[in-house]
């Protein structure tokens, strides 16, 4: 009996230091964007930009995994209003480059328009994209920064700006809150 009691113990301290020599399972960085995702009620100030005057905007936002959970999809849609008579809607396309070793954002455009952003990922509370926004419209090739900022667990701000002569423009910058 006490042959059988020294093995069970020898067996399970064993078991423990096997489980604890067994290296850690990787963090899926890609869900570090969960953040972001669902659904979100946006309201905020489009600057004055390329002729259009500044004006309020009221969106909507939602996002949702797809392909086998390797994209976050992001429907932004805003409202249609007298001082917002061409509501701007976008497809946002987000994942994670294992060699690169960056989130990457890709992005279409209902005037036509389409980016492809990168980022290191979150620092602190603050994610930000940057990268060449083809601008619709015949507009030039410019650099976009999309800057996601958490403010809890249900509000978050949004921010969209252009670099231009080496200086960064905001062009959007809303408050959004599921």
């Amino acid at each position: 009996m006490k042959v059988r009691s020294a093995l069970i113990i020898v067996v399970v301290f064993l078991a423990i230091f096997a489980i604890a020599a067994t290296p850690a399972k990787p963090v899926n960085k890609l869900h570090e964007l969960d953040a972001i995702g669902g659904k979100w009620q946006c309201k905020g100030t489009a600057f004055a930009f390329a002729g259009m005057p500044a004006h309020l905007v009221v969106a909507s936002v939602n996002g949702g995994w797809i392909l086998n959970n390797k994209w976050l999809d992001m429907h932004y849609a805003e409202t249609k209003t007298k001082e917002n008579s061409m509501p701007f809607e976008v497809r946002g396309f987000f994942t994670y480059d294992e060699t690169a070793k960056k989130f990457e954002l890709g992005s279409i455009e209902n005037d036509g328009g389409y980016s492809v952003e990168e980022s290191n990922g979150w620092e602190g509370d603050k994610l930000v994209f940057v990268g060449p926004n083809h601008m619709g419209g015949g507009a030039p090739v410019m650099n976009g920064k999309d800057t996601w900022t958490k403010k809890g667990a249900n509000s978050l701000t949004y921010s969209f700006e252009i670099e231009d002569k080496g200086a960064w423009k905001k062009l959007i910058e809303e408050t959004c809150t599921r």
